[in-house]
């Protein structure tokens, strides 16, 4: 079918046959555009309907949207590909952005502008292929009521309400026999909590997908989830990136899984990827966490390590968070469990302080989990210096004693109380915080922090140098009127020297 509406500078021939369309550029015939043979999510292009294209260059053409979703997408991939605050390692989980194009439709309509990015699986020859829709809510905070209501009727008869994603399409290669799996959007809108569990587990299983008999074996779980360079490390980067960036909001974007089941079966690396896509929905942060779409995030990391991975301290290759996971069947109640915290520690030094912290590395079944916990020991006047937690906020509760807490803010604002048994008290993330016996007899705390390794930022022993000068430097207007009664052990000097208020 010849277009003869077109200028001869913009001649072009369309082909249409059953599922394909060919479009050839007659200005430029080393240029072919076709259908991706790989889309497995969003409007697929075919005689009669606007979709993408793609290149044997590489390159993917996205048919800009109407309703200036298009005009938006395009302002982000520009302001994203020379924000200056995007670290390299986030910047590779995007599609490279190589401008706008005007390209002959695929539906016929004549000429249309396309977004011009990387084809994420051209280099690919049977990928698999996974798009995970992120967020509880898809709709972005000015869409009209019409628009909210079509969103959430889609986010509450999928899993995006109750996992904070849903999957929206996918592609499993089996082998040269059996092709591909690819099961209906309509199935796949379907899925409940069980069926994307199984969904991800028979996207790195070495028997077929479609063998409903038999559990799917996971078998490529450690190659394509873990390792360095595996799926949830990805994710885990990009993770802590959204922990702390408030530049953009990401509303109805997709995270893209892809890697090469062939490769796995020649022995070869089968390039884990991840990649985000859809942008048509992004709005400015304003100084605010994405917290819809880092709450899917962490749910989607979670669902990946099958809800636990207690770490296993002999030879593995699936890595998470630094540590090997253990095999899903080898895993039992005593990995969920510690006794590292029944004895004191030893306060016999400087200080009469000791604190035990316990991670994953010895406590199994806090793996992924973001958690790590403490306990602090104080004999009288006992003190736990100042110090701060780059990763973690810690919340001290104390079993035993009476402590004297505190922690100076961003303003150099001092903040301090006396805890009795059962009190509680939080140490912001980062913020340099400090405790010390203010009782009689010995005193005892336990802390649990929201980070796996939440870090330890120590005051230099010089700053504690025993000489009443500096030590009342220090500790003016921050703890005179709680300690009458103690002595820093060690010190040479008397209370009265530190705190009388009169000298």
């Amino acid at each position: 079918m010849v277009n003869n509406d077109r200028s001869p500078e913009t001649l072009s021939l369309l082909f249409a046959r059953e599922d394909r369309v060919l479009l050839f550029d007659l200005q430029n015939f080393q240029t072919m555009f076709k259908v991706p043979d790989h889309q497995v999510a969003g409007h697929n292009a075919s005689a009669g309907v606007l979709g993408p294209l793609v290149d044997d260059a590489g390159n993917f053409y996205k048919p800009l949207q109407s309703d200036g979703r298009g005009a938006k997408e395009v302002a982000f991939y520009t302001g994203f590909s020379t924000e200056t605050r995007i670290p390299d390692e986030i910047r590779k989980l995007f599609p490279v952005f190589h401008g706008t194009r005007e390209l002959e439709a695929s539906d016929g309509s004549g000429m249309h502008p396309h977004l011009v990015l990387e084809d994420i699986v051209s280099s690919r020859t049977n990928p698999s292929i996974l798009d995970v829709k992120m967020g509880s809510s898809t709709w972005y905070p000015e869409a009209s009521e019409q628009y909210i209501a079509k969103c959430l009727k889609k986010d509450r008869d999928g899993t995006s309400l109750t996992l904070g994603f849903r999957i929206s399409g996918f592609q499993f290669y089996g082998n040269k026999e059996t092709g591909y799996w690819k099961p209906d959007r309509k199935l796949v809108n379907a899925f409940t909590h069980d069926d994307v569990r199984s969904a991800f587990r028979k996207f790195v299983s070495s028997n077929s997908p479609l063998d409903s008999d038999s559990e799917p074996d996971c078998a490529y779980a450690s190659t394509v989830y873990g390792g360095p360079d595996g799926i949830l490390s990805q994710l885990l980067k990009l993770k802590s990136w959204f922990e702390d960036q408030t530049i953009y909001h990401f509303y109805s974007c997709s995270i893209m899984m892809v890697y090469d089941k062939e490769s796995i079966l020649k022995g070869e690396n089968p390039n884990p990827q991840i990649k985000l896509v859809d942008f048509a929905h992004v709005v400015e942060g304003k100084g605010i966490i994405d917290h819809n779409f880092l709450g899917g995030l962490c749910s989607l990391i979670k669902f990946l390590n099958d809800d636990t991975c207690p770490t296993s301290l002999g030879k593995q290759t699936f890595f998470i968070n630094g540590f090997p996971c253990k095999n899903p069947n080898n895993i039992s109640a005593p990995d969920f469990k510690t006794s590292k915290l029944i004895q004191p520690g030893d306060t016999d030094n400087f200080f009469g302080s000791a604190v035990t912290l316990v991670t994953a590395a010895e406590f199994p079944g806090l793996n992924t989990l973001g958690l790590s916990v403490a306990r602090t020991d104080l004999r009288v006047d006992g003190l736990v210096r100042l110090h701060s937690h780059p990763r973690a906020s810690e919340m001290f509760f104390v079993s035993k004693g009476i402590v004297l807490a505190g922690f100076i803010d961003t303003l150099n604002q001092p903040f301090q109380t006396i805890l009795k048994e059962g009190d509680v008290f939080v140490f912001p993330r980062g913020l340099l915080h400090f405790c010390l016996n203010a009782g009689y007899d010995i005193a005892t705390g336990l802390s649990v922090f929201n980070s796996q390794n939440p870090g330890v930022v120590s005051i230099s022993d010089a700053m504690f140098e025993p000489k009443p000068d500096v030590i009342k430097k220090l500790t003016e207007g921050f703890v005179p009127g709680h300690l009458r009664n103690a002595t820093l052990s060690g010190f040479s000097c008397s209370n009265s020297e530190l705190f009388d208020e009169d000298k």
